[in-house]
This record gives C-alpha cells, structure tokens and sequence, in this order.
C-alpha cells in the first residue's frame, strides 16, 4: 500500500490538460477575426500599398514585420500608418517604442503628421497636429528587457512569476533600467507642450492643470504599437546572452507580444521595424562555390526579385535581418528593397557610368503571410504572399513610384491558402 501511494500523489501533483476540439479553436479563431475586422483596417495612405499589396491595410489584432534595406524608410513607412490611422480616425492612440533619442523621433513623428495633414489640405491645422501628438505615448528602451519591462506594463493583469524568472539574473538592473526609461518620457510630453504652446495660443496654466490630473486617469490600451530599430535591440540580445538562452528570451518575447494583440481590449496591430543585410555575389565566386557552401535561404525570406543563384552570374542578394528568428515573431512580413527605377537606370547602375545620377524606387513586397485576408467565413482564402508594389519617398511621403501608371500595372494574385 505504502508503494501505491508516491505514484498516486505523484499523479495528483500535475494537472491534467483536457483535449481541445479543432472544431472549437477554429470557431474561436472566426470569431476573433470577425471582431478584429469590425474594428477596420489600418491603412499607410499609400493606395498601390494598401489596395494591391495588402488588400485593404493591416489588420488589428495582427503582428507586421517590415524588414528595409534603409531603416528609415521602414520608420517613415511606420510612422506614416500611425499618422494616418490617427487621422483617418482608425485609431485614437498608439504606442511608439524606439531605441533611439526620443528627440530624433519625436521629430520624425510630427514631420509624418505633418505631411499627412498636407495631403489633405490641412496643413496650418495644428490643432490636428497638437491632438495627434497627445494620442502617441512615447518610451525609449535600451535593450530587450527594456522592452519587456514597457509590454508587461500594458497588461496588469497578466501574472509577474514568468518575467521575474526569465529576467532575475538582471532584476536590479531592469529596475533601474525603468525607472530612467519613464524620465525621457517626461521630458517629451513637456517638450511637446512648449513647442504646441508656439501652435496655438492656448493659456500655460491650464495646460499644467490638465498635466497634473493626467495622472489620475486610467490610459487606455494603445491602438497601434510601432517598434522601431527592433534589429538594434535583436543585436544587443545575442550579443550580451548566450545563444540558446537569446533564443529563449526572443521565443517569451514574442509569445507575449501575440498575447498582446489578441487579448488586450483594445485588439493593437503591432509593427516591428527591422533592417536588412546584403551580400554581393559575383559571377567568379559563384562560378567557383560548391552548392554545399552557397548558404540557403529559406523561401520565406528572399525576395521574388532575388531568385536563386545563377552560375556565372553575379547578384546581389537582400534578406531580413535575424531571418527566421525575426519572421517566427511575425503574422505578415513585409520586405521592402531598392532597385533602379527605370530601364535605363537599371542600365546605367550595370555599366557604372561616371557622372550619371541613378534614379532609385522601392520595392514593397509580401515575404510571409500567415493569416490570409479574412472574409469572414471558413475556407479557403487569398493569400498576400509574393505581392508587391513600387514606391518611392517624395515630400516625406510614401506614395505610388508610378502613379500615373497604376491602372495598368500588373501585380501577381498571392497564393490561396486553407483555413
């Protein structure tokens, strides 16, 4: 009897997960998708963007990569959805997080706000402007823990025991890490106080009135979360950890960060800003590589214009950065590279004649698509994967390269996927 009893108590210990039907998570996942749809769309204003690539805009409750060869066009790309779901009226606040000095990008914000609003012919409102930037909360962290520590204040709610085990080796340091990450925060919401005071003539006493009783109220769940420079804090992690446990980190980073967009109240899309690494690969070396030593890339993150390598040609290949680290994170990914704008651009960048300029446009394709675009029924759906787009920065916008082309450009239909 006295045998029996360890097993026993031994099988009591665990708990027992029951099975779930198939069925009953299909179910719940429609209807998460039918109340993500309600909500609407979040559109970059760019229409070759929103219509022929992603078919409507991002949705909520979704996580986005965009992996650029320059970052800034990824942060221009970012900001400019923010600024125009803010105006649009899709979303009354967000959540912008970035490494960077919060002066550079609280300048980028308010140039894409801006623009925005001159677009649609409001561009001395600066009460829009003011209102924009009020809605937009702003944190600057340092590294992954930083960012941890910000997500982990969006949900109370969600139990401390799992993030104080991940990160006890550095606990003193987070707090202290958060504590000076709240001061700049400060310091911009005073800094875009003195320089709205110059927008509207609006009494200074009041607004120190209303800065003190924002504290008492509850802040609402941002709408949109924007991570920028998420490549930067990627390379801090596997620099500073060993390799198994950055993974480890980047794997509960990335699960809360889905828990986020589908169980916060407020369903946030969330965009992670990532960069690119190229490497060039010309004909001898291609010509002389055994296919063993050629390093493969996983199809989900080349690019339709980068096909696979030729011998005895040469070629310049562009993939995101962390690769399939990065992209295991992500419900869309979106890869954008520079190419020649025209034949004879393309002509000139091959024979590398001097003195002659180059003209440059962006590609904007779909690498990954994981949900599909939902049409708020079971089944098969249409896929977003290998679409694409060309567009180009003009007046701190991204718009269509070929605008007055667009009728008759041809874009390839994504895959069809099963449910």
């Amino acid at each position: 009897m006295d045998s029996v009893q360890p097993s026993q108590s031994r099988e009591s210990s665990h708990c027992l997960v029951e099975p779930i039907s198939a069925s009953i998570l299909a179910e719940k996942e429609a209807h998460r998708r039918n109340a993500a749809v309600l909500l609407g769309t979040c559109k970059t204003g760019c229409s070759v963007v929103d219509d022929d690539v992603l078919l409507g805009g991002f949705e909520r409750a979704s996580i986005v990569g965009i992996s650029a060869e320059d970052e800034d066009l990824g942060v221009q790309l970012g900001l400019q959805t923010l600024a125009h779901s803010l105006l649009e009226g899709s979303v009354k606040n967000a959540l912008l997080i970035t490494p960077k000095p919060t002066s550079a990008m609280l300048g980028s914000l308010r140039d894409a706000i801006k623009a925005e609003l001159e677009t649609r012919g409001c561009m001395r409102d600066k009460k829009k402007l003011r209102q924009c930037l009020d809605n937009v909360m702003l944190s600057c962290v340092f590294d992954l823990d930083g960012l941890w520590e910000v997500l982990a204040d969006l949900d109370r709610s969600e139990p401390k025991g799992k993030e104080e085990g991940t990160f006890s080796h550095r606990e003193h340091e987070a707090q202290k890490q958060d504590a000076t990450q709240r001061a700049p925060v400060d310091e911009i919401q005073d800094s875009q106080d003195d320089e709205d005071t110059a927008f509207s003539p609006v009494d200074q006493t009041s607004e120190l009135g209303q800065e003190k009783e924002a504290p008492s109220k509850m802040t609402p769940h941002p709408e949109v979360i924007v991570i920028t420079h998420f490549s930067s804090l990627l390379t801090s992690l596997f620099a500073h950890r060993e390799k198994v446990a950055a993974h480890t980190s980047l794997q509960l980073v990335g699960s809360h960060l889905r828990d986020l967009s589908r169980n916060l109240p407020s369903n946030p899309l969330i965009i992670l800003l990532n960069s690119t690494s190229s490497n060039f690969s010309g004909p001898t070396h291609s010509a002389i590589a055994s296919p063993a030593k050629q390093t493969f890339v996983d199809p989900t993150l080349r690019s339709i214009f980068n096909p696979p390598l030729v011998t005895g040609y040469s070629n310049r290949r562009t993939k995101p950065n962390f690769g399939l680290s990065f992209a295991q994170l992500l419900d869309l990914h979106i890869l954008c590279t520079r190419i020649p704008k025209m034949r004879v651009d393309a002509e000139i960048a091959v024979q590398k004649r001097s003195g002659e300029e180059v003209n440059m446009a962006w590609v904007v394709e779909v690498l990954l698509d994981e949900m599909g675009v939902w049409e708020g029924k079971m089944g098969v759906r249409v896929g977003r994967e290998q679409r694409w787009a060309i567009v180009e920065v003009e007046k701190r916008r991204v718009q269509g390269a070929f605008s007055e082309l667009e009728e008759t450009l041809k874009i390839p239909t994504g895959e069809v996927r099963d449910a």
